[in-house]
């Protein structure tokens, strides 16, 4: 594979210095104030992240900016991105609202249930111009209890918004209400160009129908199942239908026109699958970027899935930079041969933090890593971001 200039900022979410929570309450009763940290990524998008805090008495977030320093001394002049508390707690935003040109000051203020608060540091950033137009996909958590799954908005370099499944549901938690629609709102979404759903298994289509209700959406992609399925698949077929969304049925071969600067082709499943292993119906889709790509893969398997995709393409059809790993890590995907065809530079594993298949296997790790492939995951990770200008890539 070419080499390529390749740039990591991994933001790690959960810092040792200052950890949130490994210190007790000050003697005023103020709580133990978070990290906080911030970059910028493309279409002029501020990405900022802290490690959570922990005290018992804990109660909110209030993320804060300004174009002025010195926001603790008067936050009068400031003004507030958002405030966030409740069992959908996150430690990320994303500021869509910044000017090319501007210095933006950053802080973050921590409240407990008495109403006392405890400030972050302060960071600036100025937003540069001309920022160049990226492919950019957001590889989202979709870690609650012991769910899985997978969930990954792609931004084109046009501005076009994708999403490519939505994670699990269950009547106390949903990935597309908890996870999918508050980076939507921090993104400055408010529609979506397409969404695919990979195949009919709930931990990758159930957040999609919280998607549907709340947001239009121009089309959706599935695979076609007629096999027996879940009321899951019901309810996100029905969801479709009642949206006013375009139903689409994803073959191999077919070209999606989601934007004219990069190349979208779906390499599997063939028509209307219906019979056999669920996940080998999976709609696998190829992007490609000037010279950077992703193979997205959802739960295909080695058996009848990418030994069926092996056999119908060339190593040069299937060769990309970025692998999203098959079946969330499984030892029954991304085999040696799938490897030696695709070739990739990273790995990217979408895979519940407590999920009870021991997802990523070890020996499915160790075939990326006697490779030397660096592998990024959610469950250890939380959410990341890979952005690409065409050459370089860059892993937030």
């Amino acid at each position: 594979m070419r080499s390529k200039s390749i740039l990591v900022l991994f933001v790690v979410f959960l810092l040792i210095v200052l950890s949130c929570g490994n210190s007790p309450v000050d003697s005023a009763g103020n709580p133990t104030p978070s990290t906080l940290q911030i970059e910028l990524y493309s279409d002029s998008v501020v990405y900022s992240s802290w490690n959570q805090c922990t005290d018992s008495d804990f109660e909110s977030y209030i993320l804060w900016r300004s174009l002025s320093p010195d926001i603790q001394s008067d936050p009068s002049q400031a003004q507030v991105l958002k405030i966030l508390s409740g069992e959908s707690l996150q430690n990320i935003w994303y500021d869509s609202t910044v000017v090319p040109g501007e210095t933006y000051w950053y802080a973050l203020e921590t409240r407990n249930t008495s109403a006392l608060s405890a400030w972050s540091n302060e960071l600036g950033l100025t937003i540069p111009l001309n920022e160049p137009e990226n492919l950019t996909v957001f590889f989202i958590d979709p870690s609650h209890g012991s769910l899985s799954g997978d969930a990954m908005l792609i931004r084109t370099p046009n501005g076009f918004n994708y999403l490519i499944d939505g994670g699990d549901r269950r009547s106390d938690w949903n990935c597309g209400d908890d996870r999918i629609l508050p980076m939507l709102d921090s993104l400055g979404i408010t529609h979506l160009d397409g969404i695919v759903g990979t195949h009919p298994h709930s931990d990758h289509i159930g957040g999609l129908i919280a998607v549907l209700e709340e947001i239009p959406v121009d089309k959706v992609w599935d695979c076609g199942w007629t096999g027996d399925a879940s009321g899951t698949y019901e309810d996100f077929l029905w969801e479709i239908q009642s949206s006013g969304a375009e139903y689409i049925e994803g073959n191999r071969g077919m070209v999606l026109d989601w934007d004219p600067d990069i190349y979208v082709k779906i390499l599997h499943p063939e028509p209307s699958p219906g019979t056999g292993n669920m996940n080998n119906s999976s709609i696998v889709i190829h992007i490609t970027f000037e010279d950077v790509s992703f193979l997205f893969t959802g739960d295909l398997e080695t058996d009848e899935g990418e030994e069926d995709v092996l056999s119908f393409y060339s190593p040069d059809d299937l060769k990309a930079d970025i692998l999203k790993v098959g079946h969330h890590g499984s030892s029954d995907a991304t085999s040696s041969q799938w490897l030696d065809a695709v070739d990739p530079s990273f790995a990217a594993i979408e895979v519940g933090s407590g999920n009870t298949y021991g997802h990523p296997h070890s020996s499915l790790l160790d075939r990326l890593d006697s490779r030397g492939i660096p592998v990024y995951r959610t469950d250890r990770d939380g959410t990341f971001v890979i952005t690409t200008d065409g050459t370089d890539i860059t892993v937030f």
